[in-house]
């Protein structure tokens, strides 16, 4: 009987390897980044994802807020920055727009063409905005005014259709305007001391923001101010502004137990994260008097928090590459610390295919800072695919692709999914817009213990027009940003994490496309 059944089963597996093999369909399976994979131990840039500068505007003044004898313009600092940074992958800048000059008046047409010009300067690079705005510097006590409760709600309404026809550029706006920094301490007339104060401005905030986008809070009692069922609510999500692990009277009552931390744990799969670590200065420093002098901040712990809250961004400002140090500062350290991969098995954390190993199978060795830098926000890595051998044109034509998010968090924003035809002379000859929601790629079913990396199918019936001329094509896969003065820049376009899918970029600079078939032919 056992002979019988598995004379059974080998046929049965025959069956289903001539059918896999036969001439209609062909199939293909990806594979990740290896760690010696060309590019292999460098970031892979994606758009509104990863780490993110910070640069601070003052609008009316329209310089560096913080140096502006050196940055005089507009534009300089967030460029040298740009330069700084761009070995780490940054696709995101916190972008804080001081409005202290316009306190007691409107804002003008030269305090929108500062703007304009910043936000130009984001799309020429190829990064999107965290949006802040305030007003206040310092401390209360130290500022010599502030804005009124009336000031912030005309502003917020004449920002409202600026921030609409800016909304490409904007990955999120983070709820500012009340205290030093727009961090809702500290203002000049005490705004933050008053719920009903700080509940009307929040409104104002999401009344301001653009549909479609994200208003994020300090901490998650700002967010309970508003009723529960309302859309607002929906629509809030959180910056922790002082990611230090363990508990401190500063970080806002969200260490790991609290009810706050609890909130943002069970939000944060549907809303995008963002936070940053105190300032190297302030928390590494030698200082004799200060108890907290030389606290080095957990890489392994805060890539495990940045996992288990979803983080979409983090700054790469804080505690790294500061200025004026005879030390380096804790992401220095992540640098030289390694993350391993039982370590992130044990805690359920994303492994993304072929990270720990090189491409002749032997081990490779990853840092916390790499891991944390290639997993915030979304990480797509495609699986396998089943497409027609050729082509039909005027046919049917139906092709299959699952793909894993081995990143912290799902997508945010528009990107729609297109499958593409690349003809012999680098044009894209044929696109067809798929029916998948990049938004319903979670790395894994919310709530579920396991973590368990969720399989999601891009399905569509690749369509070709009958008039198509015959001959032989690339296939790619190309996700470009969903507004119409973004999708043909390939800087904001998705770029898989596959060793083995080539990047391509067409001549003509417009398209960002993953390729999935060197050949296939339409016939």
């Amino acid at each position: 009987m056992k002979t019988k059944i598995a004379w059974i089963g080998a046929i049965g597996c025959l069956a289903a390897l001539l059918s896999s093999c036969g001439t209609d369909t062909q199939h293909r399976s990806f594979r990740g980044i290896y760690a010696d994979d060309p590019g292999g131990k460098e970031g892979l840039y994606n758009p509104e994802r990863g780490f993110r500068l910070e640069v601070a505007l003052d609008v009316a003044q329209k310089n560096y807020v913080w140096e502006p004898e050196k940055y005089p313009d507009i534009t300089s600092y967030l460029e040298e920055q740009s330069d700084i940074y761009a070995s780490d992958s940054v696709s995101l800048v916190q972008t804080y727009f001081y409005l202290t000059g316009a306190v007691g008046r409107d804002l003008t047409e030269d305090d929108f063409q500062a703007m304009s010009i910043f936000l130009d300067k984001l799309r020429q690079l190829g990064k999107k905005a965290v949006l802040r705005f305030a007003y206040e510097t310092q401390f209360a006590g130290r500022a010599d005014a502030g804005p009124t409760l009336e000031d912030i709600i005309r502003h917020t309404q004449q920002l409202k259709p600026f921030l609409a026809a800016n909304k490409d550029v904007i990955q999120v706006v983070q709820a500012g305007m009340i205290g030093a920094w727009g961090e809702w301490h500290s203002s000049f007339h005490g705004l933050e001391k008053d719920d009903e104060t700080k509940r009307t401005i929040l409104e104002h905030i999401c009344q301001m923001a653009p549909e479609g986008r994200y208003v994020q809070v300090r901490v998650p009692d700002y967010k309970n101010l508003l009723d529960t069922a309302s859309q607002d609510y929906k629509r809030i999500s959180f910056h922790d502004d002082f990611i230090v692990i363990k508990p401190h009277v500063w970080d806002g009552g969200m260490s790991e137990g609290t009810p706050a931390y609890q909130q943002m744990l069970s939000e944060s799969p549907y809303l995008p994260m963002d936070g940053e670590l105190p300032w190297g200065t302030w928390s590494m420093n030698e200082d004799p008097d200060n108890p907290e002098a030389g606290w080095l901040i957990d890489g392994l712990q805060t890539a495990r928090r940045l996992f288990l809250q979803h983080y979409t961004s983090l700054s790469v400002i804080h505690n790294y590459k500061e200025k004026n140090t005879k030390d380096k500062y804790s992401m220095m350290y992540w640098k030289e610390t390694p993350v391993k991969e039982d370590f992130l098995r044990e805690n359920k954390m994303p492994v993304s295919d072929a990270y720990f190993t090189q491409q002749d199978g032997t081990p490779a060795e990853r840092s916390v800072f790499d891991y944390i830098r290639d997993h915030l926000g979304y990480r797509i890595e495609l699986q396998e695919m089943d497409a027609p051998q050729a082509l039909a044109a005027g046919g049917t034509n139906p092709v299959e692709i699952s793909l894993i998010n081995r990143g912290f968090s799902t997508l945010f924003n528009e990107h729609p999914v297109y499958l593409v035809l690349v003809d012999s002379e680098g044009k894209v000859a044929h696109a067809v817009l798929t029916g998948a929601n990049v938004n319903d790629w979670q790395p894994y079913q919310p709530g579920d213990p396991a973590c368990t990396p969720l399989v999601h199918k891009i399905k569509a019936d690749l369509s070709v027009p009958q008039d198509l001329a015959k001959g032989t094509y690339r296939l790619g896969l190309w996700i470009p940003d969903g507004s119409a003065r973004l999708k043909d820049n390939p800087r904001y376009a998705i770029r898989c994490a596959n060793g083995d899918v080539d990047w391509w970029i067409s001549p003509d600079g417009k398209y960002g496309i993953n390729i999935l078939l060197d050949k296939i032919v339409v016939k």
